[in-house]
């Protein structure tokens, strides 16, 4: 079975589908006319998003190249300008990687941005002499940020789950994350925990998400609620 795609963004369409739900195109048929709105060769709209990413790396590149030269005509030497290549590195990765692949997986791209962005903290801390905190501080934050994203967009596609079930998710992974975050940040610095700074985020982040799915279960006071909110 072909697959089809939006002949103005190239999102992929399902064969039931007579409109882009991104963009709102309008899809024409085989059946209703000759000339179709989405491509005859499936292969033109993978190609294409590879030309947004090829795109996208020449255009990293001019700003890169022209860190290399203030640096070797002031320094004489590589200094300043290796911490914009690793940050131009980590936006090639988060925004034009993913344009190489067909439909690729939020899980695999996660994995690639915290891969990267533990790879520009080694260049920062090689770059100041110590790459010591790295793999202690560094990798457990970058691997919760993006368990973090995961879990949120994630709930967030969830088609089966009410939107104030999803805010009350949102909000508990937001507390739990903030949590995660002093707990990596004391183990290191401190090597015990002393929980202190997050609780006034988590603690109430705790208590809205568990107000939300009280009200979500409860459905006389959910329908009192939206009577009083809209009256």
């Amino acid at each position: 079975m072909k697959q089809h795609y939006c002949s103005k963004c190239g999102v992929y369409l399902a064969h039931t589908e007579t409109s882009c739900p991104l963009c709102g195109t309008h899809m024409i048929h085989e059946s209703a006319a000759s000339e179709r709105a989405y491509p005859a060769n499936c292969e033109e709209v993978p190609l294409a998003s590879k030309h947004v990413a090829l795109k996208g790396l020449i255009l990293l590149l001019f700003p890169a190249l022209c860190c290399f030269v203030i640096d070797i005509l002031v320094d004489g030497r590589i200094s300043w300008g290796a911490y914009i290549w690793g940050a131009e590195a980590c936006l090639f990765v988060f925004a034009f990687l993913p344009k190489l692949f067909d439909r690729p997986k939020l899980s695999y791209c996660l994995i690639a941005d915290t891969a990267a962005t533990v790879a520009y903290l080694f260049l920062i801390g090689h770059l100041d002499g110590s790459t010591q905190w790295v793999l202690p501080l560094g990798l457990p934050l970058a691997a919760l940020a993006g368990m973090l994203v995961f879990s949120v967009v994630t709930t967030i596609q969830m088609d089966k789950i009410s939107h104030l079930f999803k805010s009350g998710a949102v909000f508990f992974t937001a507390g739990v994350f903030t949590l995660a975050v002093e707990i990596v940040i004391d183990m290191y610095n401190l090597g015990m925990l002393t929980l202190g700074w997050t609780l006034p985020i988590f603690l109430p982040l705790l208590v809205t998400s568990a107000a939300m799915f009280y009200v979500e279960y409860d459905c006389g006071l959910k329908a009192r609620i939206v009577r009083a909110v809209f009256l």
